[in-house]
Formats: C-alpha cells, sequence, structure tokens
C-alpha cells in the first residue's frame, strides 16, 4: 500500500500553535481517521527537529533555539520513512513552521531534495501551509521577535537584513517546496481567524486532510501563542537593546501590561464624534445671528478630530514611563526613618555584647 507523508510548514504567525497542539493531543482520534502524528522528535507537539537537523547541516546558526542533537538530517529523515511505512495509517503528518526557513538558505533546499529523493518507493509527499496578507505577517513576526526578546532593530530598518525574506517574500518561502515536490503537491490557504468561531482554522486544516471535526474537539478560545501588547512592541525593543538583564526586562514588561490595562480598564467616553456634532450645530447657530461675522464655512472645514492612534499611542507610553521614574525616584529619596532606627538599635544592642 502506498503512503503519503504530509508536512505541515507553516507559515509562522498562522495558528501552527494551535494546530500542532491539537494533533498532539488528540494522535488517537487523528488515527482512527487515518493519520499519524509521529511522537519520535516531536517537541513541544511540533516536529522541527526535522527542518533544524537540515538547517543545521547548512551552516545555519541563527534562531537554532538550541538545537543540539548529533543525528545527522539524512539519518533523522530516514526513520521517520520508516515510520511511515510501517504505519497502520495511509498517512503520516508532521508539523512545523521552521519547514519555512528551508527557502531562506539554498544548501538547505539541496539537502532536502536530496533526503526527499532518496526516499523509500512508495512514499508520496505533500506539503501544506498558511499565508496571510504579508504586511500583517511582517508585524506579527516582528512583534514575536521582540517578545522572545531578541536584538532588533524599528522595523523599516530591520527589514532590510535583519529579517529574513521569507516573512514578506512568499515565492522565496515556498518555491523550494514546489521544485521539490512539484505544484500540485503543495497546498497554499488562507490563514483564518474568526473570533466567533474559535475552531474555525481547525476546521479547514483537517477538512483538507479528508477529516471532519467532531464538535466535541473543536477548540475553544485559548490562544497558545498570544502576541506582545502592540502598543508596549517599541518600547521593550528599546529596552532589550539597551543591554538590561532579563529580570528587569520581564519585570518592566509586566509592569507596562498592569498600566495599560489599567487604562484600558478605565470607562471614560472616547472619539470625538459628539464633540463634532455639537461644534457644527455651535456654527450653524451662529451662522443665523445678524451681528455675527465669523466664516462659518471655514470654521466647519475645521472641526475637533480625534488624534492619530500612533499619538495616542505614543502619549500612553510616555505617561508610563515618566510614572515609573517618578516612582523609583520617590522610593529612592523618601526617608527610611524607622528602618534606620531599627538598624542603629540593633546595632547598639549587639555593641552592649562586646
Amino acid at each position: 500500500m502506498s503512503k503519503t507523508l504530509i508536512i505541515h510548514i507553516g507559515h509562522y504567525k498562522t495558528g501552527t500553535t494551535a494546530l500542532q497542539v491539537f494533533a498532539s493531543e488528540n494522535r488517537r482520534f487523528l488515527a482512527s481517521r487515518g493519520i499519524k502524528y509521529p511522537k519520535p522528535f516531536c517537541e513541544n507537539c511540533k516536529h522541527s527537529d526535522y527542518a533544524f537537523s537540515v538547517l543545521r547541516a547548512a551552516g545555519v546558526r541563527s534562531l537554532m533555539h538550541g538545537y543540539d542533537k548529533p543525528l545527522p538530517p539524512e539519518d533523522m529523515w530516514q526513520q521517520l520513512f520508516k515510520q511511515v511505512r510501517a504505519s497502520r495509517t495511509p498517512q503520516t503528518l508532521i508539523s512545523s513552521e521552521e519547514f519555512m526557513r528551508i527557502g531562506q538558505f539554498e544548501g538547505a533546499e539541496r539537502i532536502l531534495a536530496d533526503i526527499l529523493d532518496a526516499r523509500p518507493e512508495g512514499i508520496e509527499v505533500k506539503a501544506v501551509c498558511y499565508l496571510r496578507p504579508p504586511a500583517e505577517h511582517l508585524s506579527s513576526w516582528y512583534n514575536q521577535l521582540i517578545k522572545l526578546e531578541m536584538p532588533i532593530s524599528e522595523l523599516e530598518t530591520a527589514v532590510n537584513g535583519e529579517i529574513e525574506e521569507i516573512h514578506y517574500d512568499y515565492r522565496r518561502a515556498l518555491v523550494p517546496w514546489v521544485r521539490m515536490l512539484g505544484a500540485s503537491d503543495v497546498t497554499i490557504r488562507p490563514y483564518l481567524r474568526d473570533a466567533s468561531d474559535p475552531a474555525s482554522l481547525h476546521r479547514d486544516f483537517f477538512t483538507f486532510l479528508g477529516i471532519e471535526l467532531p464538535d466535541k474537539l473543536a477548540p475553544g478560545p485559548l490562544d497558545h501563542n498570544p502576541r506582545l501588547d502592540d502598543r508596549l512592541v517599541e518600547l521593550m525593543r528599546v529596552l532589550q537593546n539597551s543591554g538590561l538583564e532579563r529580570p528587569v526586562l520581564r519585570a518592566a514588561r509586566a509592569q507596562a501590561q498592569a498600566f495599560i490595562a489599567a487604562q484600558d480598564a478605565a470607562e471614560t467616553p472616547r472619539g470625538m464624534s459628539r464633540a463634532r456634532a455639537l461644534a457644527q450645530e455651535g456654527l450653524d447657530w451662529i451662522a443665523d445671528l445678524p451681528g455675527s461675522s465669523v466664516p462659518v464655512e471655514r470654521f466647519a472645514g475645521s472641526l475637533p478630530q480625534a488624534r492619530p492612534k500612533e499619538q495616542t499611542e505614543s502619549v500612553l507610553l510616555l505617561g508610563f514611563v515618566l510614572s515609573e521614574f517618578l516612582r523609583h525616584r520617590q522610593r529612592v529619596n523618601k526617608p527610611r526613618v524607622d528602618e534606620l532606627e531599627a538598624r542603629i538599635a540593633a546595632l547598639e544592642a549587639a555593641l552592649t555584647r562586646i
């Protein structure tokens, strides 16, 4: 019987973690539907080792997340092929967004192409991935790098060398897979994120695999990889690049998140629609007054309007930074009379015992 190896290759920031956790927690269900989600070389619910082994053999050293397994990629993949052939299920699924990085490095593609070409007969290989709009993906990946406490420049600089091209050039990310497997065996799906239906991505993915997801297994609204609040991204980037120690950075992040949460929780009216309407009504009223020479039409072209979102967020962050600065300064300058008196008393008591 011929077997099929399906490689879920990402992309990053497209719900891969959620799909991997589901597959890992529901291996028995998947097997009953003809799909094996293998345990060997599966860590944190994903099969990144198969990608890392190839990337390391190609000389890649960055973003390897401590990978140190000595097994050559050829041996690791041959073990996978043996599992595929020996499996009772017709399909085997492995998943890791790290597979997308194969497209970033030509040497990695050559190594993996040779491995796939040398696979045993009777094993068909297919790839599936999800994509989101490039600007949305790039912003999310930039956020992820900062959340991971990676030193990085601001986005407009980072995109010109620090961020790998696969995060905005989807041809570079996918063309190796098309070359290795053929265009008809590479499925590309739009990333689905529906707040009203947390299981929409899962249903789409497993429908592609030929599985109907039972309602009892449909996941809830748990986010397995929550992003850093976008309002904190640049603040945390600057702090991380300043060389502060990790505990200090994490404390600062927690304090900033608490500050913003408190601001968000304050139920104050926001928006300019009411003010604009009243301003216009006032001008209309003035226009009918016999003693007014105010240029009402010109004034009406300059009604109150909301500040740009970026400006509002900058003011919010500035408020946090200043409040933290003043709070720490107050703590330093505050007289610690009680503490000082206690220390003097302890010293006096010690002296009497000499």
